[in-house]
């Protein structure tokens, strides 16, 4: 069973487990301010969760929450209540905490299909330029997640990311590469970023012969098909 109409609903299309429930109909912009946002999300978990407790609740929040030094705006401090309501109230709960995300390029509001959207369409934008992003495909973020659920036991809380962490200026650079076009953008001195420690992931998926292509090649190989590719 799956909650959602976005893109990340949209790449568990097909999941077929009457045990399972996965919600992905939550607040996905770390910019959001709105309460009401907030607050439909809450009321949406808590309404899935008296009516299926009997399944087991795949909730996808924030990489942020790992690391304890890292400020937290609004955006975070929900997703860490959302994560309490789901341990307080059901037991049978995955947690998958997400970095930056990216599947297709088009109008979605997300860090990468920002730069790649204003680089296209010559829009002027700022960079940070001590900033830093851990970043996922949504195709390998269904793939981890369906493995989980086949070969680990529910009540786990787990960073999802590829190890290797970005200078937001590098992802700039790797969409000029592949587009061939200069981008419009000033860069603004500021630090931003946090570490992760991912070993538990990576050991898991070692251990189950997932095929992930980590390394600090992965969003150039994965833009580079989405871009190039015949089918974008």
């Amino acid at each position: 069973m799956i909650i959602g109409s976005g893109q990340l609903a949209k790449v568990f299309d097909g999941f077929v487990n009457n045990e399972t429930l996965i919600f992905a109909s939550g607040v996905s912009n770390s910019s959001c301010i709105n309460k009401d946002q907030f607050e439909r999300e809450k009321m949406l978990l808590l309404k899935m969760i008296e009516k299926h407790s009997n399944k087991k609740f795949v909730y996808f929040s924030s990489c942020a929450l790992s690391a304890p030094g890292y400020p937290k705006n609004a955006y975070y401090n929900h997703k860490k209540s959302m994560e309490r309501i789901l341990k307080d109230n059901q037991g049978q709960y995955y947690i998958f905490r997400l970095p930056q995300l990216f599947g297709d390029l088009i109008n979605h509001k997300t860090l990468i299909n920002y730069i790649y959207n204003s680089i296209l369409q010559e829009n002027a934008f700022t960079v940070y330029d001590h900033a830093y992003r851990y970043v996922i495909e949504m195709n390998d973020v269904r793939d981890i997640v369906n493995t989980y659920l086949k070969y680990h036991e529910a009540g786990i809380v787990i960073d999802l990311a590829n190890p290797y962490s970005y200078r937001v200026l590098d992802i700039v650079h790797i969409f000029e590469r592949l587009l061939n076009k200069k981008a419009k953008y000033q860069v603004i001195e500021k630090n931003d970023r946090y570490t992760l420690d991912l070993t538990q992931m990576l050991n898991f998926t070692s251990k189950h012969d997932l095929k992930l292509e980590f390394g600090s090649d992965y969003l150039l190989m994965k833009l580079k098909e989405k871009i190039l590719s015949p089918n974008g």
